[in-house]
């Protein structure tokens, strides 16, 4: 079966029926997170009956062990393999050889959060080809959406919702959010509970009380910006932040935490050879936003990080001189690190 679209994987799971495998690839968080809820929604088995690898810290032997163990007064066992992008070649080579011959009595899920089709190792590239091919497994396109795909989907949540909101507020969500699924979903889901069950029409003004621009708010948005390289919005979380009356020097210390994190991470993969599951917890970083992260790191490398910490003290002494040159400071270290 070739590689579905979200939209044909939704009105296929609406059939019922489960396949023995299943591959949810792309670099949209939200969209395998959506697709994996689907699953285990549909299957609905208990703890006994599900088990989650990390691709990187197991090896095949265990996910097939898993894979053939009978499920516990329950028809199905789900089997959930993340950072499928991270397997082993020999591990990527006997789950592909499982695809031929599946289990009846178990679900497998393969969660790959990165661009499957960018260049990959042979035998990654041959799982990913045998996912896309055998009858055995549904594979699922879940890559960063396009600007009208994501109005579109803001259209479609609105109106689950019972919410209706004008191109241009609809443009204006875009434009504050990016196409980031999961920002444009939280968006929505204030700006519904701010305007209650009764009111159907979300207004420009809603959207100006609720819509990203507490300074807390854009101090998180300003940092996820920089780590995801998106320079055009970053610029304008900026410029939102002075304009409301942020300090410079609080902006300027999220702009360093981000980059120190982001330098960490790459010291401790690169350097230490640690997992990313070790990663994620050595530096408290939540469940939902590791795979974000994690990707959004390959943007960046250590050389650039480095230099990155010496413009940020050329903008710490710019601030505490004081005049216009702290603003001109903070642009400057937003261009270098998201360059």
């Amino acid at each position: 079966m070739p590689i579905l679209k979200i939209q044909d994987f939704n009105k296929l799971i609406q059939s019922k029926k489960t396949s023995p495998a299943y591959l949810f690839a792309g670099e949209e968080a939200y969209l395998i997170d959506l697709c994996l809820n689907k699953i285990e929604k549909l299957l609905a088995v208990d703890d006994l009956n599900r088990e989650v690898f990390y691709a990187s810290d197991s090896t095949s032997e265990d996910i097939l062990n898993a894979v053939f163990t009978l499920p516990f007064l329950s028809d199905k066992r789900l089997i959930i393999v993340k950072g499928v992008n991270k397997m082993r070649a020999i591990d990527a080579e006997h789950i592909t050889k499982y695809l031929s011959n599946t289990s009846d009595t178990s679900c497998l899920v393969l969660l790959y959060s990165d661009n499957y089709k960018k260049e990959t190792i042979a035998k990654r590239k041959e799982l990913l080809n045998a996912c896309t091919s055998s009858k055995n497994c549904v594979a699922v396109d879940c890559r960063k959406q396009y600007e009208s795909e994501a109005k579109d989907f803001i259209k479609s949540v609105l109106t689950d919702k019972g919410k209706n909101a004008s191109y241009d507020i609809i443009s204006r969500i875009i434009e504050e959010n990016g196409t980031d699924l999961l920002n444009i979903s939280n968006e929505i889901e204030k700006l519904s509970l701010y305007v209650g069950k009764d009111k159907k029409e979300i207004t420009e003004n809603d959207l100006e009380k609720v819509g990203g621009y507490t300074k807390e708010v854009n101090i998180y948005a300003l940092s996820s910006d920089i780590e995801s390289k998106n320079l055009k919005r970053a610029l304008f979380v900026l410029e939102k932040l002075l304009n409301d009356g942020e300090e410079p020097v609080m902006v300027l210390s999220a702009i360093s935490s981000s980059i120190r994190k982001m330098l960490n991470a790459k010291s401790m993969l690169e350097e230490q050879n640690m997992s990313v599951s070790e990663v994620a917890s050595a530096l408290r970083i939540h469940s939902f936003y590791a795979g974000t992260f994690f990707s959004n790191l390959k943007k960046h490398n250590a050389k650039t990080l480095k230099e990155s910490l010496k413009i940020i003290l050329q903008a710490d002494t710019a601030i505490k001189t004081g005049g216009n040159d702290a603003v001109s400071a903070l642009e400057k270290a937003v261009l270098f690190v998201c360059k």
